[in-house]
């Protein structure tokens, strides 16, 4: 709430004097040719872009990309190694189990911004608890072997 006072020789508001912004006449075409004379001048140097708008992640999506490769060829190694294990292929299946760490370790560390972005530190979350990459789709033969199917077969107790 406001509170007013008065002063003891107050007689009506119109004995109050306006300011001195208040007494100067609005002038409409004035304010009208000011405003063409603003939009007319060239703001500054002209800039010309001539790069392509980034996507906000595009770092994250770049370091995703190169973890789904990584990690493919992290499972083709630790394949080969397991049909014929030899010592060059154990070696094998730790440089590119380094290789797809160092990646894995730049995307925990970056900052998600976009709702792509978090998808790729979930990929990176994943791998860290030996999930599986992407991959083709399932074919419908193999749908039906799920976890909700395996959920079915388990014993009601």
């Amino acid at each position: 709430m406001t509170k007013l006072t008065f002063a003891a020789a107050f007689e009506s508001l119109q004995s109050l004097k306006p300011s001195g912004l208040a007494r100067q006449q609005f002038n409409q075409q004035a304010l009208a040719r000011r405003m063409d004379r603003i939009g007319s001048r060239p703001a500054g140097r002209p800039v010309l872009v001539s790069s392509v708008p980034q996507h906000l992640d595009a770092r994250l999506l770049e370091d995703g990309a190169a973890l789904e490769t990584a990690w493919q060829a992290e499972l083709a190694t630790m394949v080969a190694f397991r049909r014929t294990p030899t010592l060059e292929r154990r070696a094998a299946v730790k440089a590119a189990r380094a290789a797809a760490e160092a990646i894995v370790a730049r995307i925990e560390t970056a900052r998600a911004l976009t709702l792509d972005g978090l998808r790729i530190q979930a990929r990176a979350v994943l791998w860290r608890r030996d999930g599986e990459p992407l991959g083709p789709a399932i074919p419908d033969e193999q749908e039906s072997e799920d976890a909700w199917t395996d959920m079915a077969e388990m014993p009601h107790w």
